[in-house]
């Protein structure tokens, strides 16, 4: 039975799976140039959200609890090897609260939490929240993000098609709270962007403290969309800590 979180990226063979969850908007197809670049035996899996790309008829999640129940339940039955997850800015978010999960639950968690463009679970945001506003100033606000094409910026059809799974993306990360949760005995690598205001390189810094294991910090050219210049560091950082 196919499972819609994963479509078919989840194969049989693989020694390991690497989960990559996106950022608030996106969907599985940002990371589809990673899937042709890491060894056969590890699966790249994007995780398809609600309410976006091939779920965009799904009902939105916009509670952090509910994400992360939903999607270890969504997971569960291709979580049955050794796994990783990478997550960027909201993707690292639900990955480092899902790791928590699991691991309090009792169940397998990752061998590697890999997080990107968000500050470390014990920073406070800098940011007036978003998700709240009216149409008008919630979309100035996601302008001034950068990263969100013209042609939808500068299109009402546009802004009012993608609107309710943004804006549900925004209250997820707005309203959730990483304060005291469990520190995860998996290595955590953080990458971030020379030029991101939020978060600024330093905020990367408390990530250390998410885990018992090994930290590292990546910080690379471009701002909060990073990923789109920097990929290929991104993946090269990746795939060696998946293969050492």
């Amino acid at each position: 039975m196919r499972n819609v979180w994963v479509n078919d990226h989840a194969t049989a063979g693989a020694r390991l799976r690497l989960f990559c969850f996106p950022f608030a908007g996106g969907g599985a197809l940002a990371y589809r140039p990673w899937l042709t670049r890491f060894p056969g035996d590890i699966d790249v899996v994007p995780v398809n959200l609600p309410g976006r790309e091939q779920r965009f008829g799904d009902p939105v999640i916009d509670d952090l609890s509910a994400m992360v129940a939903a999607v270890a339940d969504g997971l569960k039955p291709v979580m049955d090897r050794p796994f990783a997850f990478f997550g960027y800015s909201m993707g690292a978010l639900i990955s480092h609260h899902l790791a928590c999960h699991l691991q309090q639950a009792g169940m397998a968690v990752p061998v590697h939490l890999f997080v990107a463009a968000r500050r470390g679970p014990n920073v406070a945001g800098h940011r007036a929240p978003l998700h709240h506003l009216s149409s008008d100033e919630f979309w100035r606000g996601i302008a001034n993000y950068g990263g969100t094409p013209a042609e939808i910026l500068e299109n009402a059809e546009y802004r009012a098609l993608f609107e309710p799974s943004l804006r549900a993306d925004f209250r997820l990360s707005e309203t959730a709270v990483s304060t005291g949760l469990p520190k995860l005995p998996c290595p955590v690598t953080a990458f971030g962007g020379a030029d991101d205001p939020n978060p600024v390189p330093d905020e990367l810094d408390d990530w250390a403290a998410a885990t018992t294991g090994d930290f590292a910090k990546h910080v690379l050219p471009g701002g909060h969309f990073f990923l789109r210049d920097a990929g290929d560091d991104i993946m090269r950082v990746v795939k060696d800590a998946l293969i050492a």
